[in-house]
């Protein structure tokens, strides 16, 4: 019986070892492989009049799950929506898009309405809508 054990115990041991080094030899492969990584791609640089002018400024906004299709460049007004009437008000005339991605695109807005839009956004989205050229 007593052998039975230690023979037990022995093999136990050797799983338990086997596996211990498995281990270590996987997190030293991860750990080289993350050190070894490659570099992120850098964002291609744009010139200042691509950004907002002294008197605007660069604000995100959520493009919701039905994204309008912009281009940088493109002007856009920015309506809010009262939940209690239903209606909506114009909160930015003319805003100018500056960048935009699937989820997000950035506007530049003049500087004295950021006011303005911060509150909006506060009760809810703000709905994109395109002015025409």
């Amino acid at each position: 019986m007593l052998a039975r054990l230690r023979l037990w115990a022995t093999h136990h041991r050797v799983i338990w070892w086997t596996c211990a080094a498995a281990l270590a030899g996987l997190t030293g492969v991860t750990v080289r492989a993350a050190t070894n990584a490659e570099p992120c791609v850098a964002a291609p640089e744009t010139s200042p009049a691509d950004g907002p002018t002294d008197d605007e400024r660069g604000v995100a906004l959520g493009r919701g799950a039905d994204p309008r299709s912009v281009e940088v460049g493109d002007m856009l007004d920015l309506w809010s929506v009262d939940d209690l009437t239903a209606r909506g008000h114009l909160v930015v005339a003319g805003a100018r898009v500056l960048d935009h991605d699937d989820r997000t695109v950035t506007v530049a807005i003049p500087a004295e309405r950021v006011g303005d839009v911060v509150t909006a956004l506060g009760r809810g989205d703000l709905l994109t809508a395109l002015v025409p050229d």
